[in-house]
């Protein structure tokens, strides 16, 4: 009987092993740098030193150029910027700064090292022997775009149907189609993490009537069609994936406030008079982020509330009042203090 048990406990771990890395990577939150070092003849350095720093935390990855002057660096936090120092000790060292990257991308960088003199050479340009590689088709919206794009209802699909492939169907509760394809096929993803509609209840992608997570705690967000990568799974018309914001050696936060009612909302309609019912709405959220532990520990917190209002004509009661909360904390904690950096999220 004991015979037994281990043989079960043993096949047991070995199957919760082989799932493990399918569960860790099942969807790409995070970006790459691929450099490759070349020597003053134009042919591959091998055994030089590479360190890329993100600046806005102090943590840094070194690695060795192989035999083809080649080091992949994977697992980075998307944004910037950047900093990528070759360190040579035949050749003049050379940085490049304010690398910024995008979800799910990889940045190629190209240097070829100049002779052998004592001096070091700063790239300050960022896209000066740079390029992104994608994984496909895809739009990547940044930080930039969800801070200076109209988002007036403060949701990610005010963002994503600036691409021209992706259709936002009003008349059907905000339903996203991308490339024609029915909404149902659709995906969506934060921090990796499904939040899909299992139940079929909704036509917005939500699990949620509105959206499950505040607006301000996305730092970036991708729509992608048909990629290519095997880590993608589990949906045929496109993959909505965003990753949330995290803490940084400075303080940042925010706050905002907006109020309406049926006071401030329009009664007619082609000069015919339209009931809108009596409601109010109101919406407040706020989000903060900072070191607990300088270069090593980070913390942010978002959080938003909103009492709106749902207005239809149909049932007993035409309006209806429903209150909305979401919230998040997310950690960041170096885990080692040279080269390595990782995420706790709660």
């Amino acid at each position: 009987m004991n015979t037994r048990f281990r043989l079960c406990f043993f096949l047991l771990a070995a199957i919760l092993i082989f799932m493990l890395p399918v569960t860790v990577h099942a969807q790409e939150t995070t970006s790459t740098i691929r450099v490759t070092v070349l020597g003053p003849d134009g042919n591959p350095s091998a055994g030089e030193t590479v360190t890329v720093t993100d600046t806005r935390t102090g943590s840094t990855r070194t690695n060795t150029s192989n035999d083809s002057g080649v080091i992949n660096q994977r697992g980075l936090n998307v944004g910037g910027p950047y900093t990528v120092v070759v360190s040579s000790q035949s050749f003049a060292n050379q940085t490049v700064t304010d690398i910024n990257l995008r979800l799910g991308d990889t940045y190629n960088i190209i240097l070829q090292l100049g002779a052998n003199v004592l001096e070091e050479v700063i790239v300050t340009a960022a896209m000066v022997g740079g390029s992104r590689i994608a994984m496909g088709p895809s739009s990547v919206f940044g930080i930039e775009e969800l801070q200076n794009l109209p988002a007036i209802n403060r949701d990610l699909r005010d963002i994503i149907q600036q691409d021209p492939r992706i259709y936002i169907d009003l008349s059907n509760r905000g339903a996203i189609h991308c490339a024609g394809a029915n909404p149902r096929f659709n995906s969506l993803t934060v921090d990796g993490t499904r939040m899909n509609d299992n139940f079929g209840l909704n036509a917005n992608g939500y699990p949620t009537e509105n959206p499950p997570f505040p607006f301000d705690a996305i730092q970036e967000v991708a729509v992608e069609l048909a990629p290519f990568d095997v880590e993608y799974g589990g949906f045929t018309a496109c993959n909505i994936n965003a990753v949330t914001k995290s803490g940084e050696n400075r303080w940042h936060g925010s706050a905002f406030f907006d109020y309406t009612s049926d006071d401030l909302t329009g009664d007619k309609l082609q000069g015919d008079k339209v009931a809108v019912g009596s409601f109010t709405e109101r919406r407040y959220g706020a989000t903060l982020g900072g070191p607990i532990i300088k270069d090593k520990l980070f913390f942010f917190l978002a959080y938003e509330y909103w009492d709106g209002a749902n207005t239809f004509d149909r049932g007993a009661s035409r309006f209806q009042q429903i209150p909305y909360r979401a919230g998040g904390i997310r950690c960041a904690i170096r885990r080692d203090s040279t080269d390595s950096a990782g995420d706790l999220r709660l």
